[in-house]
């Protein structure tokens, strides 16, 4: 008892005080938990504040991002190869910055990582990790990361599957992402292996084989019968989708309770048509990017993004980069991950690329303390601005995935043209689904200027990438074998 109530003090002391997270106090933390939940059936609603850390008003929450940000600042002026003539260009001392300072630095763009990742990475640090993201749209960008810093983001996601009930100790877990998402991957493994929940990480193999694997009956002593917790895209889970009603599954053949999703937009069109296949399924999304990590946001019950203003700096800057976005516009997240959350790799004003809508409080869901901003309404580089405005791949997918008529994941792609947007997509081309198309689309917000219906994405000019493409490689989906799925789900996924 008392080594774990020195755990949580050395753990508050690093939230509140930024100083360095001591591993051996974050393992008897999640062991703490991790017993609790095995001996009670449930972690205290009062344990969230482990992760959220104190509420703070503005003026504090400004106090404390500005002293880490000057921090970090530091470390990255006389450490890293990058930001020295970064700090010289615009004329900013970094041990004299204010947090009034801070929009007077220069923004660190995406492809400045991308080109020189080690020239992000501080002298010294420990970086025994080279993690990239999947690199949907071409050469990955890289991270450095600690060991330390690896483990930290692996406790952090134990704490918080514990406590918002992501996965319990009888259930079953397979990750089907891509196995280069490193940092998805590592995290789910560290928190299942913590609780004590079996895992498969089965990777991004054909959607049959993922299909049999959800429906094969399991007989580990104490877990449940078939897989209950999946981790994946959502393109991949429209593509599950698509060939589980072509194989003649039916809910009765799954388990599946919980689908933890990220890295693209979750429609709900998807999610309904997902919970006709898999049963009542809850969706778990969160926003989190190798970048940032472990700086992210977590989806409330009214479908705001929270994030945590203790682990780094969010901004939300106008489509041009050029000033704060304003309520309810869409502004790109610029951010910083703070100490003591990040060590090796140093990123100060970090343009994602991502939009969201800019929100204004107060907010009244289930986390209303914490800054939040719409969901993601996509990366702004897939964007068009045209001449009444700005469409994001959310409304485009919203609209598409709604109507029973797209097949799943939907593909398309759009471009400005005069008068609005011209959409190309796979879908059935007869009246009735495409007056369903350009109905969605106008509820959407989305002035079609030109509609055209393909029967193949091979025939889209310049598509929307989907992570469901990043497919890895299995003997088992050879023509020239057995279908090992036939023989665990029967010829029909519903018998």
């Amino acid at each position: 008892m008392l080594e774990t109530a020195l755990a949580n003090l050395r753990f508050a002391s690093s939230m509140l005080l930024g100083r360095p997270f001591h591993r051996r106090s974050l393992d008897r933390i999640v062991d703490a938990m991790v017993r609790t939940q095995h001996e009670m059936g449930a972690i205290g609603t009062d344990s969230g504040e482990v992760l959220s850390g104190p509420t703070l008003d503005e003026a504090t929450r400004q106090t404390i991002q500005g002293r880490r940000f000057r921090k970090q600042a530091i470390r990255a002026a006389g450490e890293t190869a990058y930001y020295p003539a970064v700090f010289e260009r615009a004329g900013l001392d970094p041990s004299r910055l204010r947090y009034e300072d801070i929009q007077r630095l220069p923004i660190t763009p995406k492809q400045a990582l991308r080109a020189d990742p080690e020239a992000f990475v501080r002298g010294g640090a420990p970086s025994g990790h080279r993690v990239t993201t999947t690199g949907t749209t071409g050469w990955p960008t890289s991270v450095y990361f600690s060991d330390d810093e690896l483990h930290l983001i692996g406790a952090l996601t134990t704490i918080n599957f514990l406590i918002e009930r992501v996965v319990l100790p009888d259930d079953v877990v397979q990750v089907s992402i891509n196995t280069r998402a490193r940092l998805g991957v590592t995290g789910v493994t560290f928190a299942s292996a913590a609780i004590g929940a079996p895992l498969h990480v089965a990777g991004l193999v054909s959607p049959e084989h993922t299909l049999a694997l959800l429906s094969e009956r399991h007989r580990l002593a104490g877990k449940k019968p078939r897989v209950s917790v999946m981790s994946t895209f959502p393109s991949y889970l429209g593509e599950l989708v698509s060939a589980g009603r072509r194989l003649g599954y039916a809910p009765s053949d799954f388990g599946l309770e919980r689908v933890v999703v990220g890295g693209e937009v979750l429609t709900e069109g998807l999610q309904r048509r997902a919970r006709e296949l898999f049963g009542p399924v809850q969706f778990i999304e969160n926003y989190l990017m190798t970048e940032l990590a472990p700086f992210g946001a977590n989806l409330c019950n009214q479908g705001h993004l929270h994030f945590e203003p203790v682990v780094g700096l969010l901004e939300l800057l106008d489509l041009e980069a050029t000033r704060p976005a304003l309520p309810g516009e869409p502004g790109v997240v610029v951010a910083t991950p703070l100490p003591p959350f990040r060590d090796a790799t140093i990123l100060l004003r970090y343009n994602t690329e991502d939009v969201v809508r800019v929100l204004e409080g107060p907010f009244t869901c289930d986390m209303p303390r914490v800054p939040a901003t719409s969901n993601l309404l996509g990366k702004q580089r897939l964007a068009v601005r045209h001449d009444r405005g700005w469409t994001f791949v959310r409304q485009v997918a919203e609209a598409l995935e709604a109507v029973d008529g797209v097949p799943l994941p939907a593909r398309f792609g759009f471009r400005a043209v005069p008068g609005g947007v011209a959409i190309e997509a796979v879908a059935r081309d007869d009246s009735q689904t495409r007056l369903a198309i350009e109905t969605r689309l106008a509820e959407q917000g989305v002035p079609v200027a030109g509609l055209r219906l393909v029967d193949h994405h091979d025939r889209l000019s310049d598509p929307v990438p989907l992570r469901c493409d990043l497919k890895e490689g299995s003997f088992s989906d050879r023509e020239d074998l057995p279908a090992p799925w036939m023989q665990l789900a029967g010829t029909t996924g519903g018998q």
